[in-house]
């Protein structure tokens, strides 16, 4: 199985909301950082608790358009996220309306195909605005 495949499980394992199993695919030194919100989750457990914190937010969170890119021991994916916010954005309460955003999501990996680290970015002013809490600026 190619770094890209394990990619690919990972996000179905989230729109499956098997996080038990995704989280598996870490290493226990594993460091994931949430770019947008400054957020680092450190080891599988911390990882589980930052998924199921994007499942309180949209609880019909789903990866989307998936395009994986192969690239050694690191692999890329550009999708589109996608859910209903029924549940709070940080301090924002939920709206209610339908999310539909661009993110790229990096992830690396040792030589056992352990994912050792990632990183995921997107913007965190389109989600808000969105969801009618922010007038971005023109």
């Amino acid at each position: 199985m190619s770094n890209a495949d394990t990619h690919r499980e990972m996000h179905d394992l989230f729109n499956g909301r098997d996080f038990d199993a995704l989280a598996k695919r870490l290493s226990e030194d594993a460091a994931y950082v949430d770019q947008a919100r400054g957020v680092t989750c450190h080891g599988p457990e911390e990882f589980k608790a930052w998924l199921q914190g994007w499942v309180d937010t949209m609880s019909t969170a789903r990866v989307t358009e998936a395009r994986y890119i192969d690239a050694g021991n690191t692999s890329i994916c550009l999708f589109v996220g996608r859910g209903t916010n029924d549940g709070a954005i940080g301090p924002f309460p939920a709206s209610g309306k339908e999310l539909t955003f661009p993110l790229c999501e990096i992830l690396t990996y040792d030589d056992d195909g352990w994912v050792t680290g990632g990183e995921l970015y997107y913007d965190q002013m389109t989600l808000l605005a969105q969801a009618g809490h922010i007038t971005p600026p023109e």
